[in-house]
């Protein structure tokens, strides 16, 4: 042997070693190496490259031998048998294509469904906020018996100070002028802003990518005006130029620096544009409600967070016992609750209807198995007969039944792929705010993988089971038609199952389709159609006192009115159907004792443009200026509450604390109008003409809300915006109309949730019924063919063919009314849980259970009829005759 080719005999050795030593492939890659070596030795002898190779296998046939010998050594039984069940499995399922595509499909439909669902529930529930550590991070507010609920900024400087445990607490709002008309760059925009504290970008850990965060200085009262903002403004407004940080931009006619641009993948909340300093100080309370997170210093548990918030909270009551109240103490949640406390039930309803979809979908492949187990049983009888243990043919079915599911998991992983993106389209963004996160990471893969491993073993192993009760003798003698009573029973169960969560479905999407009806037949109290609408913000120097906001809404309206197409023009404070907020309101019998109640600044067109119906009195009129006497009108809720049948027009009040609104006389009473959603009473509510609103009184309401306006056209609404939006650009250019949409979307918006709701479940009620009815048929279709000769002596001694038809028919009837009551019963327990999703109708509306039980009912008969039919078809004679 030569150097050379000891050298590299040589390597191929170590190169094994590091392998693994003796592990099959080294030893694999070494043996042909000697093959290649010895076959280069025969070539340069004149042997042809083929016959050179042919003389090298002969002359290491024996070592070759040996080899596979110690392979078989080495590797385990246990692994030999599962990968040769493995490919029987796969070779046993592609001869029966037809049987494996609708397997596999079934399959997919019920992984793809669960995944997609499943793929909402991680990027809202389960995934980590985009933040570092964000498991460190906690909610801190004030503890009533009713729950956690923001705190105030002078509490939260408190906090801040006395606090001990956190590494840092902040403090944000998106009140009072937080956000506003930008302008600087391509054109004037209106951005949503957010007043945070210095520590905001120290407690969530993200830091601005252009720039810095705010310092300690610009965060007091009095500091520089100067901003952070998210990288999609910047990319928007100003292309991306690099050099904004450090220059003047103005926000709501005032200029603020330009200090950082927020990395592209930081998002918080519903689309912040900018961030300005909260400059919060101790006696000031712009929003009575703010939020305020911390980040727990390391080594510091929740529970010793908690405990020292308490002893807080006691300093705080003997510090200012007045601004707490009774029970109030402070407490703390981790933060991603805050996100999720109101949609975490409503997931887990949903995950658990379409979990109900799954398991029909394995009923109705372990059906299809045990049938195709029953025209293998001769096939399992020979094998048992030659030797075969009944746990290692069990083991084979099962695993054919995992290929099955692993397949159908593929598949469905790709269903749940499309899935996701339909329903983040299909979702409404305010009531899921992560929806645009919903995407397939790794924890939908692992649930994917394990609910194909969970199903292959659930619907595997029913066929499993019973080849292990296979009496050798009889299968033999009688052939693949006798025999198979258990197995009988065994898929008149899973019929039964089938139907019982398929009625589940159909009676909790009945609920939904309910409850969506009746808010559709509720009266807003107000006519949407025709309704244009969109906000300006008029928070800016030239705006500061009512006057001149007042002037502003007169002139706007002057100039929007005179459009062609425009039949009446208004404006408000805030919009039905849209997010609200109360204000105390003092009534003059009762002066010491304030009332919560909605509030409604509003032009004098206002009832004419949303045609709401004023009952008793008048609207208000031009006249109604801040040179005649203060009035009011009032809703109908509010003069049941707290007028208690006395005469409105002998009533007076005033709105606010601090504000110095004086006493108002009621001049009226309009029509209920639905505010916070067409499935909560209307509120009580009082409007005050905008001439008539004091500096202080529009102070304090402008802290909360934007200007709305209202136009009611002659056509489509939304064909004006362009020309509303040079009207207002003539008056100012620096003000941006946000939020443009009609009344009508608004309306649609209010019932998304519900509509969402159900269609969804609708959908998976449609697929469950389709598989449940599948099922029943596939059984019955397998009954008539097994019971052939049965069906053919009784017609050969004269049965009717009605009798045969009510006998089939009757078989399948009885299972699927024995799944209706189990469903019955099943539904009555489970739809309570929805009980927060419904609006006018019961969990155990009769009505419902029986509407759905009948249209399942008719769809079992279906699917038992057309086998029935072919049973009344079977010839006696060739009946006879086959068997």
């Amino acid at each position: 042997m030569t150097l050379a080719r000891r050298l590299r005999a040589l390597a191929v050795r170590l190169g094994g070693l590091w392998r693994g030593g003796a592990g099959d492939g080294g030893l694999a890659e070494e043996l042909e190496s000697h093959l290649r070596m010895h076959a280069d030795d025969y070539v340069r002898g004149g042997l042809s490259p083929r016959e050179a190779r042919r003389r090298a296998l002969l002359k290491l046939g024996g070592v070759l031998q040996t080899t596979e010998s110690y392979r078989r050594q080495r590797r385990p039984p246990m692994l030999d048998e599962f990968w040769q069940d493995l490919r029987y499995g796969a070779r046993t399922l592609l001869k029966s294509p037809t049987f494996t595509l609708v397997a596999v499909l079934t399959l997919a439909l019920g992984i793809g469904a669960t995944t997609a669902i499943f793929s909402v529930v991680n990027a809202v529930l389960l995934r980590p906020l985009p933040y570092p550590d964000a498991d460190k991070l906690l909610y801190v507010g004030q503890r009533y018996r009713s729950g956690l609920a923001g705190s105030g900024e002078p509490k939260f400087l408190f906090w801040r100070e006395q606090s001990q445990s956190f590494e840092a607490l902040a403090c944000y709002s998106g009140f009072g002028g937080a956000g506003g008309n930008l302008a600087g760059g391509s054109e004037a925009e209106y951005a949503r802003g957010m007043r945070v504290s210095e520590d905001f970008f120290r407690v969530l850990g993200v830091y601005p990518a252009l720039g810095r965060a705010f310092t300690h200085e610009e965060d007091q009262p009095g500091g520089a005006g100067v901003v952070i903002l998210s990288d999609g403004l910047w990319q928007r407004s100003f292309g991306g130029d690099r050099g904004l940080i450090g220059r003047s931009v103005t926000l709501n006619d005032r200029p603020v620096t330009v200090v950082g641009i927020m990395p592209p993948h930081f998002r918080f909340g519903s689309e912040v544009g900018l961030f300005v300093p909260m400059r919060a100080r101790p006696g000031a309370n712009v929003d009575p409600n703010a939020t305020v997170v911390g980040r727990l210093k390391p080594g510091v548990s929740f529970d010793q967070a908690q405990s020292e918030l308490k002893v807080i909270a006691e300093k705080y009551r003997a510090a200012f016992p007045r601004q707490m109240a009774e029970g109030e103490t402070v407490d703390a949640q981790p933060y991603q609750e805050l996100f999720t406390e109101g949609v975490a039930k409503y997931l887990w309803i949903v995950l658990g209807a379409v979990s109900f979809l799954l398991l029909i979908a394995c009923a109705n492949v372990a059906n299809l198995q045990l049938t195709r187990a029953a025209s293998r049983r001769r096939e399992i009888a020979v094998r048992m007969a030659l030797g075969a243990a009944g746990g290692r043919i069990a083991r084979q079915l099962l695993t054919e039944g995992l290929v099955l599911a692993l397949a159908g998991g593929a598949a469905g992983l790709l269903l749940a792929l499309w899935g996701t993106r339909l329903l983040s389209a299909m979702m409404p963004r305010d009531v899921l705010p992560a929806v645009a996160e919903v995407s397939v990471d790794w924890r939908v893969l692992a649930f994917a993988f394990a609910a194909s491993v969970l199903t292959g073993l659930l619907f595997g192993s029913a066929p499993a089971l019973q080849a292990r009760k296979v009496d050798v003798n009889s299968a033999l003698k009688d052939g693949p038609g006798k025999g198979a009573t258990a197995r009988g029973r065994l898929r008149g169960a899973l019929v039964v199952a089938e139907v019982a969560l398929s009625l589940v479905l159909l009676v909790g999407a009945g609920l939904l389709i309910r409850t969506f009806a009746n808010l559709l037949s509720v009266a807003p109290g107000f006519d949407p159609h025709n309704v244009l609408t969109f906000q300006i913000d008029l928070n800016g120097e030239r705006y500061d006192t009512a006057g001149e906001a007042s002037a502003f809404y007169r002139d706007a309206l002057e100039r929007i009115s005179g459009l062609p197409g425009v039949e009446a023009a208004a404006v408000t404070n805030k919009l039905p159907l849209d997010w609200q907020f109360n204000m105390p309101v003092f009534l003059a019998a009762r002066p010491d004792e304030a009332q919560s109640v909605q509030v409604r600044m509003i032009s004098p067109d206002y009832f004419r443009v949303m045609k709401i119906d004023v009952r008793q009195g008048r609207p208000f009129t031009g006249a109604d200026n801040s040179s005649a006497p203060p009035a009011v009108l009032v809703n109908e809720a509010f003069a049941r509450r707290f007028f208690d049948g006395q005469d409105p027009f002998a009533q007076q009040l005033s709105v606010g604390r601090s504000t110095d609104d004086p006493a108002r006389q009621v001049i009226g009473v309009v029509a209920d109008v639905k505010q916070q959603g067409l499935d909560r009473p209307a509120p009580p509510m009082i409007f005050v003409p905008i001439a008539q609103v004091s500096n202080k009184l529009m102070a304090t309401v402008r802290a909360f809300t934007s200007a709305n306006f209202v136009v009611r056209t002659t056509g489509e609404p939304l064909a004006l915006s362009r020309a509303v939006k040079r009207e207002i650009a003539t008056l100012d250019a620096t003000l941006a109309l946000s939020r443009v949409s009609s009344m009508e979307e608004i309306g649609a918006r209010s019932v998304a949730s519900q509509r969402f709701n159900m269609l969804l479940l609708g959908l998976f009620a449609a697929l469950g019924l389709g598989l449940a009815a599948v099922g029943i048929y596939g059984v019955m279709s397998y009954a008539v063919a097994q019971g052939t000769r049965e069906i053919g002596i009784r017609m050969a001694l004269g049965a009717q063919r009605s009798r045969v038809l009510m006998l089939v028919a009757g078989q399948g009837m009885t299972l699927a009314l024995i799944g209706l009551a189990v469903g019955i019963a099943a539904s009555l327990a489970l739809t309570r849980l929805m009980e927060s999703l419904l609006f006018g109708v019961s969990t155990r509306d009769a009505a419902t259970f029986a509407q759905y039980s009948v249209i399942l009912a008719v769809v079992a008969l279906a699917a038992c009829l057309i086998p029935a039919r072919r049973a009344t078809k079977v010839d006696p004679l060739i009946a006879l005759r086959a068997e």
